[in-house]
């Protein structure tokens, strides 16, 4: 099968639109490229190189970045170990893909006397050729795939709809050192290699495949998925299976070659968290409030919420799941892969708790698999082709708006137009086409969360409230004292709770997120009395917890502290505490109030109550 079909405007194309990228992004250049979840991915590579650090036990120089080139506000990034060294939470796979440039980047800050410290300009600079340079190989590579299959016509329409028309677009010119680019030009690679081994069974294109694909592994785990575009190409027929496995059989010995590969590629991170951790596997994504729960995928909100939906903000990529009825006739040895492909691809990136995928326009991490949606991309545009010219026109006109939509939409995102994580139905109205920022927009986004709980009181104008649960710790007639229960000196009733170091938790007020709400949020007030009797060693201190727990791990601990004065013992104080749900991750997730002595000897706490409120207003309540 040929790949190097003759196809002067689809490379004219290429050309074009990586010269429009490459002047946007000198147009705006970017403030920070190693920040926030970029500083993850790459702090392998100064730990290492620069340090011989890469457990980061001196965590002076990390500090000394974060602090000088305000990489991020706190070290999300990695997790720290009991001997006080950090492993990192983030694979290798895009460092050893910058290590090159890295290095360039240390030998130009060298020539001009900038800081060698793997943060400053030149380094910046180089993450920014390498992420615009591995854009440059992934357009050529989809290219020569596309060639295979379709005409050069399609070939450059399928190029300019993929990067114009898709929020591939905002990741290659304002998302630079995000892995999602870097991993478009290695799916490509991985196609490319595969139309190339099936044809003419060469090791070369073997060892390709495996070096390309264990990267795209060592970069993102969950991208493992792209080995079923080799091992599907060609199934023709759901029936012939066996004539594909036997295929694979027949070139066992290459097949062992890749196996071999993969291992090793992946071999340096599992040295990594055997060195750190002891183990050779290890899950580094140890926030219990995020994680991979299969059982509850968010098909829906991926596809369609207002929020991040992918046919809403990418609307050319629904346009291009049409176009996979056409695929088995323009493109029959695709089609399998890509259909098996595409489903799981889907469901395993919908069922990540942190659905949205934080701050970006639109699904960012489906963004690689547009290597793989050309393709049914293509087959539709061929299709049209072969249709009356009003509907042809019709189809093309839809495509066009959505190009300029995308273009837009991009415009609105980098201004703030619309917002990267907090949008909604009622949002999306108010900025529809708009070019400047609405002064009320702010009133029409979900919560703002803000990434903690300390956002002090909520404005309860847009909620109503929902009496939960009173706690008096009264003595049951006929039972005797004891078992931290008082009688003599309760604010309220005939009973208060006592807590000390040897019991230092009150009883626990504990519900599931499913059994409290319907809506996306609450905001929690509890209440609660506490008393210091007199005598007791001071300081003491109570504190008002409220968390989630997700199986039997704590996510977004609040605490609530209060100390009293030496003339405020033997008195009771009300206690009052805020709290914000957060993102919860599954729905059986239990949320858990009670108080704690942290010091002092003795304490008594009375009338716990927990209030609810529920937001009253749909861009409140929203679950997009």
């Amino acid at each position: 099968m040929s790949i190097d079909r003759p196809g002067p405007w689809s490379k004219v194309i290429v050309g074009a639109l990586w010269v429009a990228m490459a002047t946007l992004v000198l147009v705006f250049p970017p403030g920070n490229v190693l920040s926030w979840d970029v500083f993850g991915y790459y702090l392998y590579l100064p730990a290492t190189l620069l340090h011989g650090d890469p457990g980061m036990q001196d965590h002076t120089w990390v500090r000394a970045a974060m602090d000088t080139y305000q990489s991020s506000a706190t070290f999300y990034q990695a997790g720290q170990l009991p001997d006080g060294r950090w492993v990192l939470k983030y694979p290798m796979g895009l460092a050893v893909l910058w290590s090159p440039f890295f290095v360039l980047g240390h030998l130009i800050a060298g020539i001009i006397g900038a800081p060698q410290d793997g943060f400053s300009a030149p380094y910046q600079w180089a993450i920014v050729v390498a992420s615009l340079l591995y854009a440059a190989i992934g357009l050529r590579a989809l290219r020569q795939v596309l060639l295979t299959v379709f005409t050069d016509r399609v070939t450059a329409w399928v190029l300019v709809l993929l990067v114009l028309g898709t929020n591939f677009l905002h990741q290659s010119v304002f998302a630079l050192g995000m892995p999602h680019v870097v991993l478009f030009a290695l799916y490509a690679g991985i196609m490319l290699h595969t139309v190339r081994w099936y044809g003419q069974h060469r090791l070369r294109d073997a060892v390709m495949l495996a070096l390309l694909s264990g990267l795209a592994i060592l970069s993102r785990p969950s991208d493992a998925l792209c080995l079923l575009l080799p091992v599907l190409f060609g199934l023709v027929h759901l029936s012939g299976w066996r004539t594909q496995f036997a295929t694979l059989f027949r070139y066992r010995m290459q097949v062992v070659v890749v196996v071999i590969i993969l291992f090793l590629i992946g071999l340096p991170q599992f040295a990594y968290y055997k060195w750190l951790t002891g183990r050779f596997l290890y899950l580094s994504y140890n926030n219990p409030g995020e994680g991979l729960e299969l059982l509850y995928p968010h098909l829906w909100e991926v596809l369609f919420s207002f929020r991040k939906g992918w046919f809403i903000y990418t609307p050319v990529m629904a346009v291009a799941v049409v176009g996979m009825v056409f695929l088995r006739r323009s493109a029959p040895q695709w089609a399998w892969a890509v259909f098996f492909f595409f489903v799981l691809n889907l469901y395993v990136v919908s069922s990540w708790s942190c659905w949205w995928y934080a701050d970006s326009f639109g699904q960012r991490a489906l963004v690689q698999s547009y290597a793989v949606m050309a393709l049914p991309l293509g087959a539709l545009l061929m299709q049209l082709e072969r249709m009356r010219e009003p509907f042809r026109w019709a189809v093309g006109m839809l495509l066009g708006v959505f190009v300029l939509l995308n273009i837009l939409q991009t415009h609105q995102v980098q201004n703030g137009i619309i917002h990267t994580s907090r949008m909604t139905w009622d949002a999306y109205r108010e900025v529809f086409l708009r070019t400047t920022k609405p002064e009320q927009l702010e009133a029409f986004l979900s919560v703002d969360r803000s990434y903690w709980t300390g956002q002090g009181d909520p404005d309860l104008s847009r909620y109503r409230e929902v009496p939960y649960l009173r706690m008096g710790f009264e003595l049951p007639e006929g039972r005797t004292l004891g078992h931290n229960l008082f009688d003599t000196i309760a604010f309220a009733g005939n009973g208060c709770f006592e807590i000390t170091p040897d019991a230092p938790y009150s009883p626990t007020v504990e519900s599931t997120w499913e059994s409290l709400t319907g809506r996306d949020h609450l905001w929690v007030k509890v209440t609660c009395m506490v008393r210091y009797p007199m005598g007791e060693r001071l300081p003491a201190k109570v504190a008002l917890v409220t968390t989630f727990d997700h199986r039997d791990h704590s996510y977004m601990w609040k605490a609530a502290t209060y100390e009293p004065a030496e003339d405020r013992t033997d008195t009771w104080v009300r206690m009052t505490h805020w709290y914000l749900t957060p993102e919860v991750r599954v729905p059986y997730d239990r949320l858990l109030i009670y108080a704690w002595l942290q010091e002092g000897s003795r304490a008594l706490v009375d009338e716990m109550e927990v209030t609810l409120y529920e937001p009253i207003t749909e861009c409140c309540a929203s679950l997009e």
